[in-house]
């Protein structure tokens, strides 16, 4: 399974197909990666099944997120694009957060004058520092942090690179701490707010070829608990989204290709296994849009109630 979300990672690296590079060539069909976590699914990838948003009012921008400051990493493709995108909807300034430059200026050109784009590499405390920098400088507070950047190289242990290792880490685990800390004190500034921290379904089930990556979001879950036990005095709730499967738009990673080598041993062993299908669910899998929505959800919960964990899986 793969998923890279936003910028850092490259959400909707690929989609879960019915053929691939040996289609028709009297090599063994490679099913392309489905998206496990926090991706969307690349367009003119075909999926058993379907999913739309539907449900979405087209009149949206009721201004449930008025005057509140956003944060978004990974923001340009998959979840974090549909959280950004629902999020600006409903009147909040948005900072998206994510590493390729030509991405962030396209978004927030198309997204409107409450969206800001700032190159950021999570992975690299600098990077983070001076991207917070700028939204205090600006804002002078923030009201939601949504980690949602993450990146997985699927394979077996031993096949792994001192890379593909350092990078799922400085992604997946290290961004988050990195801008968890930074963002406290400008949570502090407004008075509390939220951090949504996207996990994955890996951590809730085995599958093979996804050590680094559940050892990461395994991490992240934990990171979640300590931050709500150290914070909740100061109004600062942590809830971590479990994500499953999810339909969207995919932007493809920075400095990443799925190659032949690695495709060739992981998906064919997950179309036999039968897990392809199962995590995309007998319905062909929900959409980032109803991710965005569970978000939305999330950070606009009264004070008195806190969702510390939300499974958000394809059915």
């Amino acid at each position: 399974m793969s998923t890279d979300s936003g910028e850092t990672s490259g959400a909707g690296t690929s989609g879960a197909g019915t053929s691939g590079a040996g289609a028709g060539s009297g090599e063994p069909d490679l099913v392309p990666p489905p998206v496990v976590g926090t991706g969307g699914v690349s367009e003119g990838v075909t999926i058993t099944g379907s999913a739309s948003p539907g449900g979405r009012d087209a009149a949206a921008g009721s201004g449930r997120l008025a005057g509140k400051v956003a944060a978004i990493t990974g923001a340009t493709s998959g979840s974090g694009l549909a959280v950004a995108k629902l999020f600006a909807a409903e009147g909040a300034s948005v900072v998206l957060l994510a590493r390729g430059e030509v991405r962030l200026k396209a978004l927030t050109e198309a997204l409107g004058p409450n969206v800001t784009g700032i190159p950021t590499d999570v992975s690299d405390p600098d990077s983070v520092r001076a991207a917070f920098g700028l939204i205090a400088a600006q804002f002078g507070k923030l009201d939601i942090l949504v980690n949602n950047a993450g990146i997985q190289r699927p394979c077996a242990v031993e096949s792994l690179t001192d890379h593909e290792i350092t990078a799922q880490v400085g992604t997946n685990l290290l961004g988050p701490i990195y801008t968890s800390r930074a963002a406290i004190p400008l949570l502090r500034a407004a008075g509390g707010g939220e951090i949504i921290n996207t996990s994955s379904e890996v951590t809730l089930e085995v599958f093979p070829y996804q050590s680094m990556y559940a050892v990461t979001k395994a991490g992240l879950e934990e990171l979640g608990r300590s931050l709500n036990i150290e914070y909740d005095k100061e109004d600062i709730r942590t809830s971590t989204i479990i994500q499953g499967v999810a339909l969207g738009e995919g932007g493809g990673p920075l400095d990443w290709d799925l190659n032949h080598e690695i495709s060739s041993v992981v998906w064919p062993r997950l179309q036999a296994e039968g897990t392809v299908q199962r995590i995309i669910g007998k319905h062909g899998g929900q959409h980032v849009d109803h991710v965005a929505d569970v978000h939305l959800f999330i950070v606009t919960r009264p004070r008195g109630q806190k969702l510390d964990v939300i499974r958000v899986r394809s059915y």
